[in-house]
This record gives structure tokens, C-alpha cells and sequence, in this order.
């Protein structure tokens, strides 16, 4: 028995199973930290742009019938594996066969989206959890009742749901998120929601410090003050990341300090 399990593993390593994308995904989601942990209605949607003389267009046939579609696809920015991940929720590290984290021994992901429509070999999908530039591996129909299962459990993730915390955000803050909104700064309101609901302060899974009484959570250059009271996180406001002296100088690598202008002489 022993052999047999030894020539298998030979097998497996010495013989790799090449797979070849039918696609890229096509999304306002570039950066890891911009992508939802799973789907919600905080995510932007995306689209899949099938390759071309691949006979895709016979292969979509019936697919306009489905609701809901399941995406496999290939976690492009890990090419390294972890047996052990720390997940958003959890506290201690998780076998990552127990997750759905990206560092697999085989990077590959999947994900149920909604099917908004198709356009020729363009898939037109709802908020998702996958990033721009993704190869897609696969597209399948969510089939309501086989991929449902009642009485499915995760135990270890069900242990730490108590740990949600509530987020409030003041007035000030949503008129800071709304201008944001209309100048094409979208994401920093659905990252801090990410970012906060579990084990909100943990410096080692996200970049947040404590400066005397209040928090602050950066994204990339702006800056979140918050402060916590029990379970219920109350974001304060947002603040330019760049100092005075920064936003003097003509280096502009994120190429925003013109927003930065214009967010600081209104809520300054």
C-alpha cells in the first residue's frame, strides 16, 4: 500500500496537469486589498472576455438561462503556497484546504456570480471577489439544487461570527465618502468595512495604529480615524495620507494629488 501511495505522489509531481485560460477578467479590482474576501453588494461588477476563435460562441449556447454562474479561475499574484493561513476572522491559522485563501498548492479559485448578459464572447457579471487581468479557467451553471446544501457548517468559522463588529459612520464622514464617490475614489468606503468587521486592530493582518484614544486605518494615501466602543466601530472621518510638503512636490506616484487638493480646501 505504501508503494502504491509513493509511485502516486511520483505521479502527481512528476506529471503536471497544464490547463489553459479560456479568458481574462476585466474588472475596477486591481489590487489584492481591493477585492472583496467573497462576494457582496459592496463589489463592482466585472466581465469575462472569452479569447476569440476558440468556438466559444457555440459553448455560451443556453448559458443567457442561468442566473447565477460559477467562475473557476487562477489566483494569478500567488505563485507560492501556504499549508497554514490566517484568514480576516480568524485568530489562530487555518489548514488552507479549510479556506478559501489564494495560497494553494494548486493556485486555482472559484467564485458564484450573478450573470448579468452576454455580448459575443463578453460575460457581463455581478459583484465578484476577482481581479483585473485574471486568467479564467472555467464557467459553470450554479445549479440551485445540487450546490446547496442545508445542513452545510464550517466549524471553525462559525466559532468566530460573534466577533462581528458593527460600523457606524458619522455624518462628516459619509459627506467625505460621497465626495470621494462622485471623483472616482469608490473603494475606500467597502475596504473599510472589510478591513473593520473582524479583529479590527490587528496590526499584523492590516495596516492600523492607535494614536492616543483613536485609530487609524490607512488605504493606500488617505488615512480613517475610528474608535471602538464594545462591539460597534464609529468612523470619525478621513484624512489626506500627504503631508503640506508632500503635496508641494510635482512626484505624483498614485497620480491623486490633485484629489487630495481639492479634498483638503473643502474639509479643511
Amino acid at each position: 500500500m505504501n508503494g502504491e501511495s509513493n509511485t502516486m505522489n511520483s505521479n502527481i509531481s512528476s506529471n503536471p496537469v497544464i490547463f489553459h485560460p479560456i479568458g481574462y477578467f476585466k474588472s475596477k479590482q486591481i489590487e489584492p486589498y481591493q477585492a472583496a474576501r467573497q462576494p457582496d453588494e459592496m463589489s463592482d461588477p466585472g466581465e469575462i472576455r472569452l479569447l476569440p476563435k476558440q468556438n466559444f460562441e457555440q459553448a455560451l449556447q443556453n448559458l443567457k438561462q442561468c442566473s447565477h454562474i460559477w467562475i473557476i479561475y487562477h489566483f494569478h499574484h500567488n505563485p507560492n503556497w501556504k499549508p497554514l493561513v490566517q484568514t480576516p476572522r480568524s485568530k489562530d491559522k487555518i489548514g488552507v484546504f479549510a479556506t478559501r485563501a489564494p495560497y494553494r498548492p494548486n493556485p486555482i479559485g472559484m467564485t458564484v456570480v450573478e450573470l448579468i448578459s452576454i455580448d459575443g464572447l463578453n460575460i457581463q457579471v455581478g459583484p465578484n471577489d476577482i481581479l483585473d487581468g485574471t486568467p479564467i479557467l472555467d464557467i459553470k451553471p450554479y445549479h440551485s439544487e445540487s450546490d446547496r446544501l442545508e445542513d452545510s457548517a464550517i466549524g471553525w468559522l462559525d466559532a468566530v461570527k460573534t466577533e462581528k463588529f458593527e460600523i457606524r459612520i458619522s455624518p462628516y464622514a459619509e459627506e467625505q465618502f460621497d465626495f470621494l464617490g462622485l471623483h472616482g475614489q469608490k473603494e475606500l468606503k467597502p475596504f473599510i468595512s472589510r478591513q473593520l468587521q473582524f479583529d479590527p486592530v490587528n496590526s499584523d493582518k492590516k495596516r492600523v495604529k492607535k494614536i492616543n484614544e483613536i485609530f487609524e486605518l490607512s488605504y493606500r494615501t488617505w488615512r480613517v480615524d475610528f474608535v471602538i466602543v464594545e462591539k460597534i466601530i464609529s468612523i470619525l472621518s478621513v484624512r489626506s495620507g500627504y503631508s503640506e510638503q508632500d503635496l508641494a512636490t510635482p512626484v505624483d506616484e498614485y497620480q491623486d494629488k490633485e484629489l487630495h487638493r481639492k479634498f483638503n480646501r473643502l474639509f479643511k
